[in-house]
């Protein structure tokens, strides 16, 4: 077969050149979306959107291989292994660290957040993330028990009043008193216990007791 244009990369470009000008320009870049479209990409068809040569997550895990260890753990977290890395990455590049679609917070208040409002597209029976970036199943959010936090000025998880963001100091407004986001407590990929808490713990007391010195007033530790 010969291709009309120099090589597959050459040829992709015609019709996407979007998606080259996004991977030239973004400010953290995907190392893999820098080589050959057809590395990643099957160019006739594939079993899901995208045309990835395998599935939305075993074409990352080709080259991730340590989130494969992550996959082994018996809880793992829908979007990671079951949507696809995407739904949280930018495959081709970013402004964000590690790809990611947003900072901090943001990221996974995007789905669990109060104000999560992913948009229908009744057309194509998907919803929408991220601007429109990011598509899933109409019914997802029901299919999965997608959790949405009742967060209210940073407060209410995993109890009222807890908070979920970086405590500042009442005496200096503009001093972090103690670092907190979502990662603090909890991992995002996989845990081999419910609750998807760090290091794998258990969703206890004790789990509690590594950040705050007693059970009776609950002080968080300096």
């Amino acid at each position: 077969m010969v291709l009309t244009q120099a090589d597959a990369k050459a040829l992709c470009v015609t019709c996407h050149d979007d998606k080259v000008k996004l991977i030239q320009s973004a400010k953290v870049q995907h190392p893999g979306a820098m080589g050959d479209c057809t590395d990643c990409h099957n160019p006739h068809a594939s079993k899901t959107p995208g045309l990835p040569k395998t599935d939305a997550v075993n074409i990352c895990l080709g080259c991730h291989a340590e989130q494969t260890e992550q996959a082994k753990k018996s809880n793992r977290h829908q979007p990671a292994f079951g949507q696809g890395c995407a739904t949280c990455h930018e495959p081709h590049g970013g402004d964000n660290p590690k790809l990611l679609r947003a900072q901090g917070n943001a990221l996974c208040l995007e789905c669990h957040g109060p104000d999560s409002k992913p948009q229908a597209l009744d057309a194509e029976h998907v919803l929408t993330l991220f601007n429109g970036k990011v598509k899933l199943p109409e019914d997802y959010y029901q299919k999965n028990k997608v959790v949405i936090l009742p967060l209210k000025y940073g407060l209410g998880h995993p109890v009222e009043s807890h908070p979920v963001s970086d405590l500042m100091d009442p005496t200096n407004i503009t001093k972090v008193r103690a670092h907190i986001n979502c990662m603090t407590c909890h991992q995002s990929h996989s845990s081999a216990k419910p609750g998807m808490l760090v290091k794998d713990q258990e969703n206890n007391m004790v789990f509690c007791d590594s950040c705050h010195k007693n059970r009776s007033n609950m002080k968080v530790m300096q």
